[in-house]
């Protein structure tokens, strides 16, 4: 697999996440955009106030590089195991990074000073939902071009 199917998985990937996210926000009138929330937490800005390029672009980084992180895992799975090729597999891993990003979250929002005010219960859900969805993303490309 060449370096543009790892950056089209990426972007794919990052893409549903974050676009599952910006629905579930606009549906449901809350934040959950994940970089928008690293944004925030990175200037130390409330929801409410307007951020500046600078921490926009550091948020779109900072989701793009954690991102990578998960893709790199799963490439490594699915050259040298078979665990993430199929569409369970692949779901599997979403709820599982999942699972580790509300913990990741969980502990951003404890030890930040001014945690931002959503409903943490709904954005831990649909944040499972989102990982599943980078996962299947993944799967797709790889599955295509691999």
């Amino acid at each position: 697999m060449n370096i543009f199917s790892y950056l089209l998985a990426l972007l794919i990937s990052v893409g549903a996440m974050t676009t599952f996210s910006a629905l579930m926000s606009v549906i449901l009138k809350c934040e959950f955009r994940e970089n928008i929330l690293l944004s925030k937490l990175m200037s130390g800005h409330s929801l409410s106030q307007k951020e500046s390029l600078k921490y926009v672009i550091l948020g779109w980084l900072a989701h793009f590089f954690i991102g990578g992180v998960f893709l790199v895992i799963y490439s490594c799975l699915w050259h040298y195991t078979a665990l993430l090729q199929d569409v369970f597999g692949s779901i599997i891993y979403g709820i599982i990074i999942g699972i580790l990003g509300v913990v990741g979250w969980t502990i951003i929002f404890k030890i930040t000073p001014h945690p931002p005010q959503i409903n943490y219960k709904i954005y831990y859900v649909q944040l499972i939902i989102a990982h599943v969805l980078f996962s299947l993303g993944i799967y797709l490309i790889f599955s295509l071009l691999g």
